[in-house]
Order: structure tokens, then sequence, then C-alpha cells
């Protein structure tokens, strides 16, 4: 007979009892029970923090603090209590301290949060030269559960963030007055800064249209100065030629005067002469007309040159030698000043040059004030943004910020995110142990026909154990189904999960049939104190090297420990290193169990008279 034969009639041994086929559901749902419920109600404690009733005292009397040269009144403890509400970490009870104390007495609370009335005055005296340390007072009770206790105290340090908070805002009340209107001044002056921008931005567009004109201006100037250049080189070239004459004229001027006088008594002498000799010549009809005409012509001329001659005449007696003097003194000044014209020209293509080299500048100037406009409107807006509001519900939302200006950047390699899902591999590990110790309390380790018939011990061992592992197989299924679709496990790699809770559960139900089949009834008891000694040094629950030295020399040495790390890894990911060093071990532990309990039939096959009545053996 194989050992599935053995195995199956074993199983048969339940038909038609229903005591018996309950008594199978009941150790197939045994790990389901164990296993399930304990990660049930401890899936995620700490998520549900905000139903933990927790009592807040506030008996702060307020204070009053000079800021800006006015009298302030502070009150911190309505700043806290405000902010409590705003972030429920836990279910608050705003409460008298009477009140809080009986409840916690009772167990109505599981903590007592107590703002002294001093607290606004100490935090007050911060700002002066006596400064005194302000308390909140936090009271507990293990009576109550020493558990919830610590739960609280996990959370410390986000209340903390939550006081702190309150007393950044009211401390900062105490130094800069109204925050509210500090915040308002900030952007007031940071909108300044941006119209101050934009000012400096259309005065720099006209420095540089300032700068274009200019150089058109020092062009045109350049110019100009080049044709005075010119022009006062040609009035002194002119000069030069007129004023020798002018000179000469001055000089010789009364002879010019005696000459002009002279020709004009000939001028008019000649034109007397030719009217008389008109006269004597056309006078009567005789007179030959054509000449006499053409004579006349003559005479008109001669009265025209006359006319002339006696009016330069006249220009030239009326003429004195003063005023050729004053017209060459006229002549000197005309070039003074012509030089002038040209030295002031380059004066101004000069001063043109250098207003044009102020406008870049004034252009490059203005670009560095409107980037420090532009940064001083950056400064001011993100000064007033850091500015905290004294709105409760935004100081609870930065109360972190405020409460810890230091962050700590935490990462994890591979994170399990809840409670429970931290501590499946320890309960999933215990469950299929238990299912172990259990399973033998119902089930047969070796079937006593065989043992008493021909089959080698090898095959009875094997049928004997074969039950077990498949209702712990069948067990280990239903608790992962379980886990899975009722808590949401999401391991990293079901499939390893999986065979590696069927690998266990082989394991487990091999040692518990070695041992029941060995020992008898003593043997569920040697399976319940190597349970409560691998719970103790598996580092399920805290780190091994915490633990005494006792735990930490058992640590590698029974399989939960590497039962516990392998499913770690495949629940929360990790290394692969670590699965399959427990593979090993499981392996070896399978068949090193196997191996024993076919020893144990081995021996049990060799009749003595007091294995008859074995007063411990089932």
């Amino acid at each position: 007979m194989s050992p599935f034969k053995l195995a199956a009639a074993e199983l048969r041994r339940f038909r038609g009892h229903p005591i018996r086929t309950a008594a199978l559901v009941a150790i197939v749902l045994i790990p389901l029970v164990y296993g399930g419920l304990y990660l049930w109600f401890a899936w995620d404690p700490y998520g549900k923090l905000e139903h933990m009733p927790v009592a807040v005292v506030n008996e702060d009397q307020g204070a009053t603090v000079d800021a800006n040269g006015q009298t302030t009144p502070i009150n911190g403890g309505d700043q806290l209590v405000d902010q409590l509400k705003e972030d429920r970490i836990f279910d608050w009870q705003f409460v008298t301290a009477t009140q809080a104390a009986q409840g916690l007495r009772d167990g109505d609370y599981y903590m007592v949060i107590t703002v002294p009335e001093d607290f606004s005055t100490r935090l007050a005296s911060l700002s002066g030269t006596d400064p005194e340390q302000a308390t909140v007072e936090f009271d507990l009770n293990d009576a109550n559960g020493y558990v919830a206790g610590i739960m609280a105290s996990t959370v410390e340090s986000e209340l903390r963030n939550q006081i702190n908070t309150a007393v950044y805002v009211t401390f900062a009340t105490t130094i800069f007055g109204d925050l509210t209107e500090l915040n308002q001044g900030l952007t007031q002056a940071a909108d300044g800064a941006g119209q101050l921008s934009d000012g400096i931005a259309t005065a720099q567009t006209g420095a540089t249209d300032l700068e274009n004109g200019l150089s058109e201006l020092t062009t045109g100037a350049q110019q100009v100065a080049d044709g005075a250049e010119q022009v006062s080189d040609g009035v002194d070239q002119a000069v030069g030629v007129a004023q020798p004459l002018v000179q000469t004229l001055a000089d010789n001027w009364t002879q010019i005067q005696t000459g002009a006088a002279s020709a004009a008594d000939l001028s008019e002498r000649a034109n007397d002469d030719l009217n008389a000799v008109y006269t004597a010549l056309c006078g009567d009809d005789t007179a030959d007309a054509a000449a006499c005409a053409q004579l006349q012509t003559y005479i008109d001329d001669a009265d025209t040159v006359n006319d002339d001659i006696q009016n330069t005449n006249t220009t030239v007696q009326s003429t004195t030698t003063d005023t050729l003097d004053q017209a060459s003194d006229d002549l000197t000044r005309l070039q003074t000043g012509a030089a002038d014209v040209a030295t002031g020209a380059d004066q101004v293509a000069d001063a043109a040059a250098t207003a044009q080299n102020g406008a870049g500048d004034l252009a490059d100037g203005l670009t560095q004030l409107k980037t420090g406009a532009d940064t001083l409107q950056t400064s001011l807006t993100t000064a007033a943004q850091s500015v905290p509001s004294t709105n409760p519900a935004d100081d609870a939302d930065n109360a972190e910020a405020y409460g810890s200006p230091v962050a700590i950047a935490e990462t994890n390699l591979h994170p399990a995110d809840t409670y429970g899902r931290g501590l499946a591999p320890f309960f999933i590990a215990i469950a299929l142990w238990v299912f172990g110790l259990m399973g033998y309390l119902v089930l047969r380790t070796v079937n006593s026909r065989a043992l008493a018939g021909p089959l080698r011990s090898v095959p009875i061992a094997i049928g004997g154990w074969l039950p077990g592992a498949f209702l712990g197989t069948l067990s280990a299924l239903v608790l992962y189904l379980a886990v899975e679709l009722g808590l949401g496990l999401d391991p990293k790699d079901a499939l390893d999960t999986v065979g590696l809770s069927i690998l266990v559960i082989l394991t487990f139900t091999a040692m518990a049939h070695l041992f029941k089949l060995a020992f008898g009834t003593a043997g569920s008891l040697l399976l319940v104190v190597l349970l409560m000694l691998q719970l103790t040094s598996a580092g399920g629950l805290y780190p091994v090297e915490t633990t005494p030295k006792f735990f930490q020399v058992l640590h590698p040495l029974l399989p939960m420990s590497y039962v516990v790390d392998a499913l770690r890894v495949a629940i929360s990911g990790g290394e692969s290193s670590h699965v399959v060093r427990a593979l090993l071990v499981l392996a070896a532990y399978l068949v090193g169990s196997l191996a024993l309990s076919s020893l144990v039939v081995a021996s049990r096959r060799r009749w003595r008279p007091d294995s008859l009545n074995e007063p411990l053996q089932v």
C-alpha cells in the first residue's frame, strides 16, 4: 500500500460523521481564525487614532505684551485649542480639569493634555530679558491600556508640532505685533516694488531712446563742428585778403576823394559840352536827323554815366577814414567770432558725446535698478508668504513646517505601509504552526494496521503525515485568500507568497507529526513550548538584536526565523537570497522530520511490554 492510500484511508475515517467532518473543517479554519482575526483587528490601528478620546484642558489666562509700541493681548492656549480643532489627530474632548481627571481615572480618556494658566505669560516672557519656558502637561494612565499609551506616544511628535506652531504664532505676535497687518504691509510693499519695477522699465526704455537720440545729436554736432571749422578757415582767408585792401583804402582815402571830385567835375563839364554841341548842330531844320538822333543817344548814355559818377562821388565824399577803420575792426571781430563759433561747435560735439556716454550709463544703471526692484519684489512677496497667518486652519496645515523647521527626509526601500501588513509574516507563520499543533489532535499520526503489516517504515511515516499536509495546504490557501481579499495584503509577489506558505505548512506539519508520533500527548506540550520559543526568537515583533542573548542564540536555529524573513521579502520586497536561504532551511527541516518520523515508525514496530500501555501516547 502506498503512502497516498494510507492518507486517503485516514481521511475516509471522517466520512458519515458530522462531528468528525466538523472537526476537519475546524482544523482547516484554525489558521484563518488565529491569523486572520489577529491581523484583522490589528491591521491599521494607527489609522484610526481619531477615534481615541483624548481630553484637552485649557486653563491659560492669557497675557499682554508690548508690540510695536502697543499693548497686545495674546492667548497661546486658545491658539492651541483652535489648531487642535482643525487637525483632529485624536478625538479631542475639550473639558474642564475636574472632568479630565475623572475621565482619565475611569478610562473615558486615554490621555489628558493640560495647558496651564501661565502658558501665555511664559510665552510673553520670551521677548524679554528674563525668559521662562512654557510647558504643556501630558497625563496618561496605563491602567486604561499600556499599548494605548504607546500609541499616543507615537504621535506625540506630530502633536508637539501643533503645540510648537501655536507657540510660534503667539511668540511671533509678541515680537511683530499683528501678523495680519505685517503680512498686508509686506504684500503692499511687494506691489509697490512691482510698480517701481514697471516704472524703471519705462525709464529704461526712455534712457535707451535718449541714448540713441544723443548718438544722432553727437553725429550732427560733429558735422556742425566740422562745418564751423571750415567757415572759420574761410573767414580767416577772406579777412586776410580784405583787411589789407580796406587798410590801403583808408590810407589813400583822401586822394581817392579828391580824384573822385575831379572826375565828377570832368563828367559834369563833358555832359554840358555834349549838350552844347547838340544844340549847335541840331538846333535848326537843316541838321541831319539821323546824326542828331544818334548824338542824342550818346548824350543820354553820358547823362547816365554822369549820374553814376556824381552818386559815387557823393558816396566817396560822405565816407570817412573812421568808417574804413571800423570796417577793418569788423573784419577782425568777424574772424574772431568765426573762430569762437568753431570752438563752440567742437565743445557742443564733445558735450553731446559725453551726454551719449552718460545716457548709456543711465540705461545700464536703470537695468541694474530694475533687477534690484524685481529682486526686492520677489523677496517681499516671499517674506509676505512666510509670515504665518492667524487663521488656525492655515496654521494647522503648516504645523509641521512651523513646529519642525528641519525635516528628516526618510526613504524606505520596501515599505510595509500598514501595521498589520508589516506584522503579517509573523502572524502567518504562527497561524501555520498552530495548524500543525491542532491538526494532530484530530488526525492519527500512523495507521496501526499498516504498522503491523509488511509495509516499509518510510511509506507508513509519509502516509501518516500526508493527511495533515493536505489539510494544511488547504488551510494555508484559505488563510492567504482571506487576508488578500479581506484585508488587502497585496504582496509584492503573490506566487512566491503562496508557494512559500505551502512549503511552510508542509514543514510545520512534518515537525508536528514527528513530535506527536514520537512523544504522543507530550508532543503537543513540546510543540507549544517550541512555539513560545519561536515567538520570542524569530524577530517578528522586535529586532532580534534588542532581545536577551538567549533568544539571539535560538534565532538562527529555529525554522520560524527563516519563515518570517522570507515572507517579509515575498510580501514587502527585498533580497531574494533571503527566500532562497529560507527554502533550503525549510526543506532540510522537512526532509529531516520525515526521516526521523520513519525511524520512529521503525522503532515502534518492535513491540515491547510497555508499548501496550503508554500513558501519554495517543
